[in-house]
């Protein structure tokens, strides 16, 4: 189950004026024609992560708004200056999977995660020469999902009605 919550560290830092820290945002695009997959941070450094090795790409997560009746999707805008996210996008003909997750990285240096992972799908995306604009959110709409798919009818189940 993924992390969904602060910790005391990471909220004194969010409420300082000087925070002895930085909050960055770590994600990963995976598809099966991908050899392995692509791992990006908002940030001008590569970072190194449980292992892996994300990407300093800087871009930018526009959260949600909390609107009735609808899903909430991010919106996610890369700088486009490597070449790798824009040639994974138009080579795949289904969309890829995008796992966010939130750590912070410390003064020195060590890195603790905050949020996530959190599983999402690359919904929508616009390419320019100078961004990439992605919608990303859950590729099923939950709200409108029967809640089981067994149907309750007079025909049925007379004893019911």
């Amino acid at each position: 189950m993924p992390n969904r919550s602060l910790s005391a560290e990471a909220m004194r830092d969010l409420f300082s004026q000087h925070a002895g820290s930085a909050l960055l945002a770590l994600a990963v695009f995976r598809h099966p024609d991908l050899a392995e997959p692509i791992r990006i941070t908002n940030s001008t450094t590569t970072l190194q992560f449980e292992g892996d090795t994300y990407i300093g790409l800087p871009f930018q997560l526009n959260l949600p708004d909390d609107v009735e009746e609808r899903i909430p999707n991010l919106q996610m805008e890369v700088d486009n200056v490597e070449r790798t996210l824009v040639e994974i996008l138009r080579s795949v003909d289904s969309p890829p999977e995008v796992e966010m997750t939130i750590v912070r990285v410390s003064a020195q240096g060590s890195i603790s995660k905050e949020i996530g992972p959190l599983p999402f799908t690359l919904l929508s995306h616009d390419i320019s020469p100078a961004t990439i604009s992605m919608e990303i959110g859950y590729a099923t709409d939950i709200l409108n999902e029967p809640a089981t798919q067994d149907i309750f009818n007079p025909g049925l189940s007379p004893g019911l009605f």
